[in-house]
């Protein structure tokens, strides 16, 4: 995917819509800082693992929708052609995901 600036958003129950601008390297990566971004907002409803974030990249213009559970199971299970960037990646989602739990 290469490192682009796109947006992760969510719908909370109440029908209210959340959006956060992020820069990562992979979708899974958008949603954990989405997550964590969203976590430390007081204002904003607290995403659970079964809710949808919809990432817009805004270069070029593409649109993804991920579960959080998703990202998490992304992050948790890695593929052995991954290399070494591919799992500092998964690490990374790992941590970000870690300190929004905690």
């Amino acid at each position: 995917m290469g490192i682009w600036p796109c947006r992760a958003s969510f719908i909370d129950t109440e029908g209210t819509s959340y959006a956060v601008e992020v820069q990562e390297e992979s979708y899974y990566e958008a949603v954990a800082l989405a997550v964590s971004e969203f976590r430390n907002d007081s204002v904003t409803s607290i995403p659970g693992r079964m809710t949808e974030f919809i990432i817009s990249i805004q270069r070029p213009a593409t649109e993804y929708r991920i579960r959080l559970g998703q990202a998490l199971k992304s992050a948790l299970v890695g593929g052995s052609k991954e290399g070494p960037a591919g799992i500092t990646r998964r690490q990374k989602v790992l941590r970000l995901l870690e300190r929004t739990h905690s």
